[in-house]
């Protein structure tokens, strides 16, 4: 696909407030260079759509557009899923495995939740970004790759660079450019233009007529906080043509908190939760809303990644 074509279809999937329309605008010019961009925003406002906007806008649109979430990958295979492996470099490993930078190459790679690369995995990751080259785990032979690094946090880096947890030097190769997307709560006048790409992306994918918003639906979305941004958005969207076959969905269909309800506490309050049960609610609930990133699910709690997985250990939260 041009870059032309594919430009103009991330352009009608990324709504346009004045706010966007710049960052967008923004977005355009650097992706004509080589630049590294870091991508900063709360989970679900959209850096992985900014990612790929990026790339075809870019000369490297006809080349591979390549995604790693490091915090959906155990630490322990994340070094295979970035660099390869070589047969035999741990048990099950019974063939050679190219990773995500060789598979990007000659396109793009997103490095989505950077801040989850342990210190061992930021040293390897800044020799690719400063020499785009490595070796396979268990290799010898160097790799040379032709790719641009984009990366992608929902935490602030400085702190943890301060705090000597994250590599200063890494951090300043890949925040070249910084583009920050901000909230859907900041942004609310897109929220028309998104709940109408999201209703029809459901139908192109369930195959089923685009559907619509009554007034009313529209307004009550309107009202939400949307902690969990334009991913809890699609959520409720998708929910509601599941459980409403209208053609215009009811205000009825949105499995929303009401104006001024608290969601787990109300919930709790009604049916007499035990604090244990009104915990392990919320941690389910929160898990939902960050697409089960268990960083940012444990940054909102106010725990630590540990803390969080002995919780849900306890609750059988998998």
């Amino acid at each position: 696909m041009g870059a032309t074509t594919s430009a103009a279809r991330r352009d009608h999937a990324i709504p346009g407030s004045a706010r966007m329309t710049r960052l967008l605008e923004m977005a355009r010019r650097i992706a004509q260079t080589e630049a590294s961009v870091l991508l900063c925003g709360e989970s679900g406002t959209g850096k992985g759509m900014l990612a790929r906007f990026l790339h075809d806008c870019s000369p490297r649109h006809d080349g591979p557009f390549v995604t790693i979430a490091c915090a959906n990958i155990p630490v322990e295979l994340l070094e295979s899923e970035l660099f390869g492996h070589e047969k035999g470099a741990f048990t099950g490993a019974t063939d050679r495995r190219i990773g995500r930078f060789e598979e990007a190459d000659g396109g793009t790679i997103l490095i989505d939740g950077v801040s989850e690369l342990t210190p061992t995995l930021q040293g390897k990751l800044l020799r690719v970004v400063q020499e785009r080259a490595f070796e396979r785990l268990s290799g010898t032979r160097t790799v040379e790759v032709d790719v641009r690094i984009l990366s992608s946090t929902q935490v602030d880096l400085e702190p943890l660079v301060a705090a000597g947890s994250f590599r200063k030097d890494l951090y300043y190769r890949l925040n070249v450019i910084r583009l920050d997307l901000p909230p859907l709560r900041d942004r609310m006048e897109d929220l028309p233009a998104l709940a109408e790409e999201g209703l029809i992306a459901i139908a192109a994918r369930t195959g089923g007529p685009a559907r619509r918003l009554s007034q009313a639906a529209l307004q009550r979305l309107m009202q939400h906080n949307w902690p969990g941004n334009v991913r809890e958005l699609n959520n409720v969207l998708e929910t509601a043509t599941i459980l409403d076959q209208s053609p215009e969905l009811p205000v009825g269909a949105l499995r929303i908190d009401a104006p001024g309800a608290s969601g787990p506490i109300g919930e709790a309050t009604r049916r007499r939760y035990s604090l244990a049960q009104l915990e392990e609610n919320y941690i389910r609930e929160i898990l939902r809303l960050t697409g089960n990133n268990r960083t940012e699910a444990a940054r909102i709690l106010g725990i630590n990644r540990k803390t969080l997985l002995e919780k849900r250990k306890r609750y059988g939260i998998l």
